[in-house]
């Protein structure tokens, strides 16, 4: 017999979430959250993507190639004098050759065949929303905070100007090699996604921190608690677009397509009585790049100026349980969070066990370790693994740790039975370690992996 059930769309629809509490953190009540959807800013996703695209588009071409810049249609007139230092230090002369135009446009019908298409009402994401799925989760203040992304498609018009038909002959045959025409490319890149200030300051004033004049008093304390419950790095940092410092989430491996579907475009340049000049070579490139769509919050109290959504009929309200047959904290001693937990059947006298699978992948916890191994420091400063037997959950197996091989050892062999393998770690610490050796404060995007798998060396 199936055991499901059916629930009308207003049962769907309630806003405040009962959940066995047990199942997400320490506490076994239940516990209503308050939910809220916030939008990121378009615009930074847009500028995002502009950027990749022009520093793989100037990547192709010598050093200080485009004596004249590159002028990005649509920017403020403006924006090039924010970047002064960078545009003496590349001798860049405004209006002289060579120089390059670039034309984005949006394909703002693009969803991924209505992947990216929400018809429903904001209630419902909200609802759906995972809190396991929740980047940052404060289990003892109920605070839990998530996004969604979607996918933003580009087409991309580039436009060379040179003085000289040879020049632009030269130019032409680089970039038909270089650009690949008729073929597509990837990098996996890693991003700084903007966080809205009104989470931001929701989750301040819950935390217990000071606010005046809408900015956040002790900044430094602020973004200790905030990587101390994050599984990705949070930044602070200045947002060109206003001038302002504000608050950004460090994303990696996302997966960035860049499509040049047509041949390169040549014209006979232009004349002023019996003299040639100003030759172009144009082509066009389609960019696929994730952005951030919604930010899905979820707090106990009430969310600090702003309607939250929430409805007063208790009886249309949906409960979700769940059962824990085996209760394994969602946090040590420490403070610190689980991030990993798996079973691992012994054999009768097995006296170690292999965990190298665990800390296995490209996450932050494996770039973290992989800096300590370098320089010579043990992962057990940032790391907890604790082993729990099944028949008794109030007892953990005594273990020693090889951190370089990552193999478990048994101080008592084993019988047959069943453990549990937990690991917690220190996220204020692990991504402190990973902005500051990866230098995440002096750029908001760089390349992780390229389209032939090889890994970028962080400069």
């Amino acid at each position: 017999m199936s055991d499901r059930v059916q629930v009308s769309i207003n049962d769907v629809v309630q806003s405040h979430i009962d959940l066995p509490y047990d199942h997400f953190g320490p506490d076994e009540d239940f516990e209503e959250l308050r939910s809220t959807l916030a939008l990121p800013s378009y615009v930074h996703g847009y500028s995002l993507a502009i950027e990749y695209m022009r520093n793989w588009f100037e990547s192709k071409f010598p050093k200080n190639y485009f004596r004249g810049g590159i002028y990005v249609d649509g920017k403020h007139v403006l924006d090039d004098y924010k970047r002064l230092n960078d545009y003496m230090k590349k001798s860049i002369i405004k209006g002289q050759n060579p120089r390059a135009r670039m034309e984005p446009r949006v394909q703002f019908d693009y969803d991924r065949d209505q992947v990216d298409l929400y018809a429903a009402a904001p209630e419902i994401y909200l609802k759906r929303s995972k809190l396991q799925t929740s980047f940052f989760h404060d289990f003892d203040r109920h605070l839990y905070l998530g996004y969604m992304p979607r996918a933003l498609r580009m087409d991309v018009n580039f436009k060379v100007r040179v003085d000289t038909r040879s020049q632009q002959l030269d130019a032409f045959n680089r970039m038909e090699l270089y650009f690949r025409n008729g073929s597509s490319q990837y990098d996996y890149i890693s991003v700084d996604f903007h966080v809205p200030k009104t989470i931001i300051l929701d989750i301040a004033q819950q935390a217990g921190f000071e606010i005046k004049n809408n900015e956040v008093v002790d900044t430094i304390a602020f973004m200790s608690y905030l990587n101390k419950h994050s599984e990705l790095p949070f930044l602070f940092k200045l947002r060109a677009i206003n001038q302002k410092t504000e608050y950004f989430i460090r994303v990696n491996q996302l997966y960035a397509r860049i499509f040049v579907r047509d041949k390169l475009q040549l014209d006979d340049g232009e004349r002023d009585g019996k003299l040639d000049f100003n030759y172009h070579v144009e082509m066009s490139a389609e960019l696929t790049i994730p952005i951030p769509h919604y930010y899905s919050y979820y707090s106990a109290d009430n969310h600090v100026g702003r309607t939250y959504l929430e409805d007063g009929a208790q009886e249309g309200v949906v409960s979700l349980y769940s059962i824990n047959a085996f209760d394994i904290p969602k946090e040590n001693e420490l403070g610190w969070m689980q991030v990993a937990l798996t079973e691992y059947m012994t054999d009768p006298g097995e006296t170690e066990a292999d965990v190298s699978a665990i800390f296995s992948g490209d996450n932050a916890l494996t770039r973290a370790i992989n800096i300590s191994t370098r320089n010579g420091l043990s992962p057990a400063k940032y790391i907890d693994l604790q082993v729990y037997r099944e028949e008794d959950k109030n007892r953990i197996v005594d273990v020693d740790i090889d951190w370089e091989n990552f193999i478990i050892k048994f101080k008592i062999p084993e019988d047959e039975e069943l453990l549990h393998i937990v690991v917690y770690y220190d996220h204020e610490y692990v991504n402190n370690l990973i902005v500051e050796t990866e230098k995440l404060e002096q750029k908001r995007l760089s390349i992780e992996h390229d389209n032939t798998g090889r890994t970028i060396k962080k400069k």
